[in-house]
């Protein structure tokens, strides 16, 4: 569907794959949440897999709103020891990047939202608290995911005029690298996707 979108945005939160010293979703249930699918970067989308905060996504659909802002909170160690030395103690949650949205559609029963994805590593990423005032959890999250024009220009400034580089492409290369049974690409060969898929390419 087309879309002619308003500049401003959702969160979106996923959960980290602890062993991963890069942000991507916890594709071999370290967490205990299950494999997950999504952010699924691979084509730069969410909730194409899998239904994950799903009216959400069918609020930002329906808002033509344009940056669906992805955030997590880191959970590997090494990682988080120098994070701490740069952002001191305590969670660190962060906007890890942020998919441009251009297109949403039905599939199997729910919406999935599309578009050029970007992402970077922990340390180029933009802390939640210093911006919202407070850290996501899940009734912010269903809540007021919101995030507002001014909100929207400070996070991407933070990635844009701060010159920081996406590592999407790294981060997809560790999903294929992890999920060797190919456990978070649901759809296989009959994905509709395949041709443009940047995991199979």
């Amino acid at each position: 569907m087309a879309r002619i979108p308003q500049e401003k945005g959702m969160v979106q939160y996923f959960y980290h794959s602890p062993s991963s010293k890069l942000p991507i979703r916890d594709v071999l249930n370290e967490q205990g949440h299950d494999h997950k699918t999504e952010p699924h970067l691979e084509i730069g989308a969410e909730n194409l897999c899998a239904e994950c905060y799903q009216s959400n996504i069918q609020k930002f659909a329906e808002k033509k709103l344009r940056y669906l802002f992805l955030i997590t909170t880191c959970k590997n160690e090494e990682v988080n020891k120098e994070l701490e030395k740069k952002f001191g103690t305590g969670t660190k949650q962060f906007i890890v990047g942020y998919i441009d949205v251009r297109e949403n559609f039905p599939i199997e029963g729910h919406i999935c939202v599309k578009g050029p994805t970007y992402i970077y590593s922990f340390e180029d990423s933009k802390l939640v608290k210093p911006l919202f005032g407070f850290n996501f959890d899940r009734p912010k999250l269903k809540k007021n995911p919101f995030v507002n024009e001014t909100q929207t220009e400070e996070i991407l400034n933070h990635f844009l005029i701060g010159k920081k580089t996406p590592i999407t492409h790294e981060c997809i290369e560790e999903i294929s690298k992890k999920d060797k049974g190919n456990k978070t690409c649901r759809f296989g060969d009959e994905c509709k996707f395949r041709k443009d898929c940047r995991r199979f390419s």
